[in-house]
């Protein structure tokens, strides 16, 4: 049987990327500002919940991709905190909308306030909800770049 080369263990909480992708974006990409670190801190304060979060890196990289793709409006099903919605509706950048879909009242309230501290609020709508239901209601016709 040949060798095959054993997969490089991926960073702690960063799944989605390899490790050269890691490394290049914690390199390039800075770290979380003021808002970002406050909506972290809020987060952990809820405890073992908190590993939904994304980590910092990964909301780097979603910024900078709704940024180079040159996205306008995007949809996020599953909120939680607010953390991802957060770096995307930088990356949408002025104009630019996201629809958060999440069920969970207290911890969208978390994102709400931490979204209008980062001044983001105007351009996040979220709806509180089965995703389905709010999924079954929008256009059919393609409305998200993103």
């Amino acid at each position: 049987m040949p060798d095959t080369p054993s997969p490089q263990p991926a960073p702690p909480k960063s799944f989605f990327l390899d490790p050269d992708l890691h490394g290049y974006i914690l390199s390039h990409g800075g770290g979380p500002d003021e808002a970002q670190q406050a909506l972290i801190a809020a987060t952990q304060a809820l405890g073992s919940v908190a590993r939904m979060q994304i980590p910092p890196e990964q909301g780097v990289f979603m910024e900078w991709l709704a940024r180079v793709m040159g996205a306008r409006r995007a949809i996020e099903v599953g909120a939680f905190t607010g953390y991802s919605a957060l770096c995307l509706a930088r990356g949408l950048g002025s104009g630019g909308r996201l629809l958060c879909l999440d069920l969970n009242e207290a911890w969208t309230r978390i994102a709400r306030t931490h979204w209008r501290r980062a001044g983001l609020a105007d351009r996040i709508t979220l709806r509180l909800g089965p995703a389905a239901a709010s999924l079954a209601t929008l256009p059919q016709e393609p409305m998200f770049d993103l």
